[in-house]
Order: C-alpha cells, then sequence, then structure tokens
C-alpha cells in the first residue's frame, strides 16, 4: 500500500463528505427547540399534538424513499455526484418549512427533508470507506456521528434562544453549506473500476492516495480491480443479496445492529429531548439540551479515536451494556415520579438523575452503536451488492426510526414514560449478547481481506450444514 504520510485528501474529502450529515442532525434534532415554541404560540402556528407527532415522524418515513433514490444514483452517476444530489430536497425541505404556516406543507417538507437523509445516509459511508486506508477508515466513519452531532448541537444551542424563523434559517443554510464544501471531492476509485474504467480509477486512486508513482498505483488497483471483478460476477440486485446464501450470514448481523442503532432510542430522545427535562424536575429543558449537545459532540469527536484503536466488537459491547444501564436509570426516576409518586424530598434528592442519565446514554451510544453499524453495512457487502445492501439497511432503519419516533408520545401517555424507557434498555440489553455471538472484527483489514473473511465463514457454515445433514440422515436410516 501506499505510504501512510499522504492521507491529507482521504482526511479532508472524509471531512467534507460526511459534513452532509450535519442536515440530519439538524434534521432530528429540529423538533426539540421547536415544539415547546409551537406549543406555546410563539411560532404563530396552531397545531395538535397528533400533528406534531407526525411533523417529528416524517422525516423518518421521507428517508424511505431517499434510500431507493440513493441506491440508484449511486450506481449510475457515481458516489461524488449523489452525495451533491443529497443536498437539492434537503434545500427544498428547509425553504418550505421556513415560509409556511400550513401542517400539511410542513407534513410534505419534512418528508423531503427525510429524503435527503436518505440519500446521504446510503452514499456517503460507502464512499468514505471506499476512499480511506484500512488503518483510517475506521476514524473516518466515526465522523459521521461527529457532523450529526454538529447539526443537533446547532439546534440546541441556539433554538430555544431565537424566534421561530431564525431557527429554520439555520436549517435551511445547513445543506447549502454542505452543498458547497463537498464540490471539490474526488469520485471513489471503486465507481470508476465497477464500471471497468481503470484510467479514471487510476487517476483519482492517486489523488485520494498522495500517491506520485503511477506503477506503484496500478499494481495496487490491480489486486483490487481482481477482488470488483469478481465480485461484479453476481447480479447487482435485491434479489440476489436477500436470496443468496453468500451473503446470509451478513445480512443477519447488520440487520441485529440496526434493531440495535433505532430501537435504543436515541432519535425519538433527541426529538423530545427539551420535553423530557421540562417533565423531570431536574434542570431547565433549554439548558440541559445545550448541555446534552456539547457532551454529544464532544463524544462523537472522542469515538473517532477510538474506533480504529479498540476494534468495532469491544466498542458496541461497552456501548450496548452502558446504554441500556444509562435507560434503566433514566426508566427508574420516572417511575418514582409518575407511578410510585415518592415524596417531594426524594424527588428533589434525584433530581440530577434524569440529565446525567441521558448524558451518559449519550456518551456511551456515540462510542459505539451510535454510528459503527453505519460503517460495518459498508465494509461486509462486497461491491456488487453494497449499494443495495446499503439501501435496504437504511430503510430499515428508516422503518424502525418511524416507528419509535411516531409510538413515544403513544406509549407514554399510555403507559407512563418509564415504559419507554425500560423497553429502550431492554433492546440494548439484548444487544449485549448479539454482538458478543456474531458480530465479526473489522478493525485493521482491507474492504478485500474482510471479503475474503466474510466468504471463509460461508464457506464453514455450508461445511458445518452439510455435515449436520448427513448426521440426520443417517439417524433416519
Amino acid at each position: 500500500m501506499t505510504k501512510k504520510t499522504n492521507r491529507a485528501v482521504q482526511y479532508f474529502a472524509g471531512i467534507c463528505a460526511s459534513f452532509a450529515f450535519t442536515l440530519t442532525g439538524a434534521t432530528i434534532s429540529w423538533p426539540s427547540p421547536v415544539i415547546p415554541k409551537f406549543k406555546s404560540g410563539q411560532a404563530n402556528i396552531q397545531l395538535t399534538d397528533g400533528q406534531i407527532s407526525w411533523i417529528v415522524a416524517l422525516a423518518a418515513l421521507g428517508a424511505l424513499p431517499g434510500c431507493y433514490v440513493g441506491q440508484v444514483l449511486s450506481e449510475r452517476v457515481g458516489r461524488r455526484r449523489t452525495i451533491l444530489c443529497a443536498a437539492l430536497p434537503g434545500i427544498a425541505g428547509a425553504t418550505m418549512i421556513l415560509f409556511t404556516k400550513i401542517a400539511e406543507i410542513m407534513y410534505v417538507a419534512r418528508v423531503l427533508m427525510g429524503i435527503s437523509n436518505g440519500i446521504t445516509a446510503v452514499v456517503t459511508m460507502i464512499y468514505l470507506t471506499e476512499i480511506a486506508d484500512k488503518e483510517i477508515r475506521g476514524a473516518l466513519g466515526m465522523l459521521v456521528q461527529v457532523m450529526i452531532n454538529l447539526g443537533a448541537l446547532a439546534m440546541y444551542g441556539i433554538g430555544p434562544f431565537v424566534s421561530y424563523n431564525v431557527v429554520n434559517s439555520i436549517l435551511t443554510t445547513i445543506p447549502v453549506l454542505y452543498l458547497l464544501v463537498c464540490l471539490w471531492i474526488p469520485e471513489s476509485p471503486y465507481y470508476h473500476l465497477k464500471n471497468d474504467r481503470f484510467a479514471a480509477a487510476k487517476k483519482e486512486y492517486m489523488v485520494i492516495k498522495g500517491c506520485k508513482d503511477g506503477k506503484t498505483a496500478e499494481e495496487e488497483l490491480r489486486i483490487i480491480r481482481a477482488h470488483v471483478r469478481e465480485s461484479m460476477e453476481n447480479k447487482s440486485t435485491m434479489k440476489e443479496l436477500f436470496f443468496k446464501d453468500k451473503y446470509r450470514r451478513t445480512v443477519y448481523i447488520i440487520i441485529g445492529l440496526k434493531v440495535l442503532q433505532y430501537m435504543t432510542g436515541s432519535l425519538a430522545i433527541q426529538s423530545y429531548l427539551e420535553i423530557i427535562f421540562r417533565q423531570s424536575s431536574s434542570v431547565s429543558g433549554p439548558y440541559a439540551s445545550i448541555v446534552y449537545g456539547f457532551v454529544q459532540m464532544g463524544a462523537g469527536v472522542g469515538a473517532t479515536f477510538l474506533a480504529d484503536y479498540f476494534g468495532r466488537r469491544i466498542l458496541m459491547i461497552v456501548s450496548c451494556l452502558g446504554v441500556a444501564v444509562s435507560l434503566s436509570v433514566v426508566g427508574l426516576y420516572f417511575y418514582l415520579q409518575d407511578t410510585a409518586r415518592v415524596d417531594a424530598g426524594t424527588l428533589a434528592a434525584l433530581s440530577s438523575v434524569p440529565l446525567i442519565g441521558v448524558l451518559a446514554f449519550n456518551i456511551l451510544y456515540a462510542f459505539g452503536i451510535g454510528n459503527i453499524p453505519y460503517i460495518m453495512q459498508a465494509e461486509l457487502f462486497p461491491i456488487n451488492v453494497k449499494t443495495v445492501a446499503s439501501s435496504s439497511a437504511t430503510m430499515l432503519a428508516c422503518v424502525l426510526n418511524f416507528a419509535v419516533t411516531k409510538s413515544y408520545q403513544g406509549i407514554k401517555d399510555l403507559f407512563g414514560h418509564y415504559t419507554v424507557f425500560w423497553a429502550f434498555a431492554s433492546v440494548a440489553y439484548l444487544g449485549v449478547v448479539f454482538i458478543y455471538m456474531f458480530v465479526p472484527e473489522t478493525k485493521g483489514k482491507t474492504l478485500e481481506e474482510i471479503q475474503d473473511i466474510m466468504q471463509e465463514r460461508h464457506i464453514e457454515m455450508e461445511m458445518l450444514n452439510r455435515y449436520v445433514g448427513d448426521v440426520k440422515d443417517e439417524t433416519r436410516s
């Protein structure tokens, strides 16, 4: 491989491409400062709780068609152009929110912003894993969480203290900025190799790797091209992905990680964050949200240094266990407050528990299950089904996200706030077992080495299944 001293383009392109996720973070967190403005009349918009819950949840639903669009565009026009195209529905949706006071138009706007987020989620992580050396692939992948946190911090830190129109102006500015910073980024060499354009791939490869020696670049690209050609002998379809035995283990792993990532409630907590703190007796909702945003940002930055140091598995196990404990503690506080109805003195002594619990959840989530599943869905699949797999995984995430954010209010009203948090915690406890038993380590391996490992495990499973089948046949006879 090329020397470690020539990674400036990889780092800079990774930062710029992942900046697209600032819109994702802002879209998710926008309801937190805005819902109180709806309820207090500051926004001059009359909305019911039901309408507000739809406005919160429809961004996740809108990401579903965005996933499909991202898959198609990534295959047809390339990773770079798809990242640029993702900004357009985001700009349109944010602009509509800025100028409308009609709930139905806000529904459409949130769907458009969801489409933008869906496209970004499908293509950006593929792009990052394809341009990065194996030594820094985890760190670049974790930048996604940093950028999501940056967008969220803009909403938490500014939103509660400015007018409704100013919040929406900030929201509109974010996709414009990321469109501008991504104009220069190079195309992924894998995209060109997939379409058998070796000369174009070599040109981009030399830029990305900082390589001056054309012969060295050609030698390295020939190895990559051999793996790409082998993968491309199989069809690039959803049927291929879900019905071929060779991908089954990987599909199960990614489904499990996506359930962990979204059914532990992070997006619902971010959307209703200020309301959560207002309903607890800890600290002022707006100021707690700001603390949450800064801690979230710091945790995301810290996670970028750990992904390639400790490895994916250990970070996700620690993250999952910490998330489970933190959510259990927050749920216990709400149980004591709303159901057990303990005395005011006891509640006052425990008043910091919701803030500490949610902050601990925030930190531990960012270090593992908040972002590593994005990295692994781009690492584990071969190039022939990578965009289909990433699209399918993100579609599943959208469904889970919609289900969680839409049902949050109803479950809280029917069964109590503690029920919601304990349900999220239960998923996280199960996740610890799942990761330990099934998720492989990909730290320090090239994409080609990862595919070799997954293929070896597929062969081992086939041999085991045949052995079990033979034993059964002998038993019957």
